[in-house]
């Protein structure tokens, strides 16, 4: 039994009740009172059912929580964040620790190793992929399941992209027999430049262009564009924002606990349109 990740939680108190929870279940002498005690409150048998009924938690008992509870560096830090956004008293405070909080979340992705890298060959597999989160599929009948995904899959990329997905262990069955991710969110880790990524993100663009021209519901797409004239510092900002977004999306897609029903393709794009030299 694994202690809870404190990466998948916005509400610190949540995380303390099931961390006491758990510490319970695998420790059954470590009861609230005895939470309390540790925290250096050995007459004060109360403390956390008031801290998780809303009671604000100072600094000092913040530390001892985090000593308590033998949070790493990282997840120390964490929970430190998630503690001053959820007791911000300004929405500005509210905002800046929002910010540390998606600078330090470190769970929502699983960074595939180079030699799954074939991954990104061809857009079908990461298509697939998703798609069977929602779709209950035995490995049978890939021409059914093709059409059910736009633009539609023949049987043949159904099946090559099903046995890609098996050999890299990115699909494994599940208890009910049907195929399903082994992860919610992958990634390459950033700052990346490989070959087939930039193929996979080319096809992306291609299947973003296709998307615009199909004859889809109205208000299935939702598409912008911008054109900016931004100074240096400004484009630094930019390219921040878009990073915490990034992490952000990852956040939102691995919290999610209800079951999934849509496939989506989301593309961020941030290019210059300008050269920076000066001779004419």
């Amino acid at each position: 039994m694994t202690p809870p990740n404190v990466y998948t939680y916005n509400d610190f108190r949540a995380y303390l009740a099931d961390w006491q929870a758990w510490k319970q279940a695998v420790d059954p002498t470590f009861s609230k009172s005895e939470f309390s005690r540790r925290l250096g409150l050995p007459r004060t048998r109360s403390f956390l059912n008031d801290v998780l009924g809303g009671k604000t938690v100072t600094s000092n008992f913040i530390d001892r929580f985090v000593q308590v509870m033998e949070l790493s560096r990282d997840d120390a830090q964490f929970f430190r964040s998630l503690v001053k956004f959820n007791q911000a008293s300004s929405p500005l405070e509210r905002e800046l620790c929002y910010e540390q909080l998606i600078q330090l979340n470190r769970s929502p992705r699983a960074v595939l190793e180079r030699g799954t890298w074939d991954y990104y060959k061809d857009w079908h597999h990461a298509a697939l992929r998703c798609a069977l989160e929602v779709v209950d599929w035995d490995g049978e009948a890939p021409a059914a399941l093709g059409r059910r995904l736009t633009p539609r899959f023949t049987a043949g990329e159904v099946k090559g992209s099903f046995e890609l997905l098996k050999r890299l262990e990115l699909v494994a069955r599940s208890e009910a027999g049907f195929w399903k991710p082994t992860h919610k969110v992958l990634s390459t880790g950033d700052g990346v430049r490989d070959e087939r990524v930039l193929q996979h993100q080319l096809q992306c663009l291609e299947l973003t262009s296709r998307a615009m021209l199909a004859d889809l519901p109205p208000g299935a797409r939702d598409t912008s564009s911008l054109f900016l004239s931004v100074s240096e510092e400004a484009e630094d900002l930019l390219r921040k924002r878009l990073s915490h977004f990034r992490a952000e999306l990852r956040s939102i897609v691995h919290k999610d606990t209800h079951p999934a029903t849509r496939v989506l393709h989301l593309g961020l794009h941030l290019i210059p349109l300008l050269s920076q030299e000066t001779s004419p």
